[in-house]
């Protein structure tokens, strides 16, 4: 199967401005956070949407970054869907990039948990291989390894010419 590559094109797009806004978002809020722990700011202003939450708590906010973690994985999970049903036309692969979520999901969710279950904390290195996982789930990673792994596994079947 060919790739289409005005899809390709406009998936690419995509994946560029949802990452520019999930980046932008979090390092905003984690400023904000900062802002809030210390009491005093750094030489960077705050960015204007940001300030939506300054009424905010410390807690509120810190506690905000979970559902905002969540919805960054499902839009980039949406966005993964939609680009392999796009660009590859093949309904087939759509339950590989579920498979690929649930398991990058999974082994960071167990990650965390031994984490905590063993040291009694959230901070040690189950937590930044969590946090690389996590990671990966909100960023075009799962999609390039599936376009590219079809386009190998495509290229295998096909009849060598002589």
């Amino acid at each position: 199967m060919k790739i289409n590559w005005k899809y390709f094109l406009i998936f690419f797009f995509l994946f560029a401005i949802l990452g520019y806004f999930r980046e932008k978002f979090f390092v905003s809020l984690n400023h904000l956070l900062y802002i809030k722990y210390y009491g005093h700011g750094s030489e960077a202003p705050l960015d204007n949407f940001i300030l939506l939450l300054n009424g905010f708590s410390y807690e509120t906010l810190y506690y905000l970054k979970y559902p905002a973690t969540i919805l960054s994985i499902l839009l980039f999970a949406a966005l993964t869907l939609l680009c392999i049903r796009y660009v590859l036309n093949e309904k087939k692969l759509l339950k590989w990039v579920v498979y690929s979520y649930l398991i990058l999901l999974t082994l960071a969710g167990l990650s965390m948990l031994f984490g905590y279950v063993v040291n009694q904390r959230l901070q040690d290195d189950e937590y930044t291989l969590s946090r690389w996982l996590v990671g990966i789930a909100q960023s075009p990673i799962i999609t390039i390894i599936i376009l590219a792994s079809h386009q190998l596994l495509t290229q295998q079947i096909k009849p060598h010419k002589q």
